[in-house]
């Protein structure tokens, strides 16, 4: 069954890894092998994909088309839309304000809004856990067509904030993109400046990271790929349109090599302690008592033989995917960087986990 790569995402990991002989010689060897035929499956215009063991770096590669249309070649310095992966940098830059200001997530949005905006007093009374998590059960934009583009954040509050919860807090995960203009604003009251400068200089400029920016299509970033969706079995431009008031859900830009340096800073410790980062990979627990499907602002799952997994897609054409725990002898993280697909027969996520569970295999003491 692996040998073919016919793995789901919620099977991962759900037999023992192979003997202690192989090396990451041959583990490397099997994923570009499958890289390749996944590539041709899906009819993949351009991608990279990295691969990180205890946060070192072990494999990077890329293939295809930045520009279909020009025919130009994707190169390393290739900068890729992240799309709602930019919600993982929002979500580290909230909970490093928050240790530094001895603030919590259990906090109530009233407690760091309560003048800023009309927002409305139900809203107020949501904690940062269950906006965060996706359990807040606010209605949400998305649903009413309000995503892309709005031109304010008021404009958003204003026009969602008559319209009923979709659930009740905390009762069920909901994928929710109103949480993260609210979030967005938190960030911007205790960062005591934009959004977008905090990030510029709190991340970019601080740890390097040259190529990180946030704008969507009508932007002019240099060496940006153009993204594809597929319309009636033809490929076509996918603009992903993102304007400020939603840069904390999605509009971040960058090279494969800057989301690297990002998260091995991350994941030495050196944003927050690690012992809070697994809280935060870690899914939260619903009314019922059983797990949601996020952490704080990370996809987060338990998986088989005490594995877990934790991470974020993008626009449905990319992923980050990180696994630890002890069934593993080392962490393990891959990405999966495209601007589209003419068929995704298996989605970002599920490549990522395929990705990982060959390298598990290959890569066991």
């Amino acid at each position: 069954m692996l040998k073919k790569h016919n793995i789901t995402f919620a099977l991962l990991f759900s037999m023992t890894t192979l003997c202690s002989q192989n090396n990451y010689k041959i583990a490397i060897a099997k994923a570009d092998s499958y890289i390749n035929a996944i590539r041709t499956e899906n009819e993949i215009v351009g991608m990279q994909y990295a691969v990180l063991l205890n946060g070192q770096l072990i494999h990077q590669k890329e293939y295809g088309y930045a520009n279909l249309e020009h025919k130009v070649a994707l190169q390393k310095n290739t900068v890729f839309k992240l799309a709602s992966i930019s919600k993982l940098f929002s979500s580290v830059a909230l909970h490093k304000l928050l240790v530094a200001q001895n603030r919590s997530i259990e906090e109530t949005l009233g407690a760091f809004l309560e003048d800023n905006y009309t927002i409305p007093s139900e809203w107020k009374a949501l904690t940062l856990q269950q906006i965060l998590s996706h359990t807040s059960g606010l209605p949400d934009q998305i649903d009413y067509g309000i995503y892309l583009a709005p031109t304010s954040e008021q404009f958003v509050l204003e026009a969602m904030k008559n319209k009923p919860f979709k659930a009740l807090p905390g009762e069920t995960s909901r994928y929710n993109a109103t949480g993260f203009l609210l979030v967005k604003l938190v960030i911007e009251k205790l960062a005591k400046t934009s959004f977008e400068q905090h990030m510029q200089e709190a991340y970019f400029n601080k740890y390097n990271l040259r190529t990180a920016t946030y704008g969507g299509f009508k932007k002019i970033i240099p060496n940006r790929v153009q993204c594809y969706q597929t319309k009636n079995g033809r490929l076509e431009m996918f603009p992903l349109n993102y304007a400020p008031p939603m840069y904390a859900a999605a509009g971040l830009n960058c090279t494969m090599n800057d989301l690297i340096v990002w998260l091995q800073h991350l994941l030495h410790g050196d944003y927050f302690p690690t012992s809070l980062l697994q809280k935060i990979m870690t899914p939260v627990t619903l009314n019922n008592t059983s797990a949601g499907d996020f952490g704080l602002g990370w996809e987060a799952k338990k998986l088989a033989n005490g594995i877990h997994y934790a991470g974020h897609g993008g626009a449905g054409i990319s992923s980050v995917s990180h696994f630890w725990g002890d069934g593993l002898a080392k962490d393990i993280t891959v990405i999966i960087l495209t601007n589209g697909a003419k068929k995704w027969k298996k989605s970002p996520k599920e490549i990522t986990a395929a990705i990982a569970t060959i390298i598990a295999e290959n890569t066991a003491p």
